[in-house]
């Protein structure tokens, strides 16, 4: 039986969308609380378009990462189904009895861990 798994992908941060980046800065410079703005100095650094599109495709509209599903063939992963497909190179590490895949990718301008539901249904 399927269920499925949230997870936060970038716990603690938040993505916003700005028409004016000079505005957003300087009302983010005022929450009580924030720590850092993901940049270098004091410029922000916008997500490259890559990267948007690496994060729709796996929340989806939606904004939630359902589960994929797999096998285990000679020490590798193959990908059957799911938002994971293609990413087979990024996981580094899987929790077979929690249904947990650790992918490493490049966001932000550094290699970002994500916590993915990945369900293994055979090991060959």
């Amino acid at each position: 039986m399927w269920h499925i798994q949230e997870r936060i992908l970038f716990p603690g941060y938040v993505f916003l969308i700005a028409q004016n980046l000079e505005c957003l800065v300087n009302g983010l410079k005022k929450v009580i609380g924030l720590t850092k703005l993901i940049g270098i100095g004091d410029q922000i650094v916008p997500l490259v378009q890559e990267e948007v599109e690496l994060l729709m495709r796996i929340g989806t509209d939606k904004q939630l990462v359902e589960m994929s599903s797999g096998i285990i063939e000679n020490d590798r992963v193959r990908i059957l189904s799911g938002p994971l497909m293609g990413m087979e190179g990024n996981i580094r590490r899987i929790d077979r009895h929690k249904r947990i895949a650790y992918l490493e990718i490049e966001m932000f301008g550094r290699t970002v861990e994500m916590k993915v539901g990945l369900e293994i249904i055979r090991k060959e």
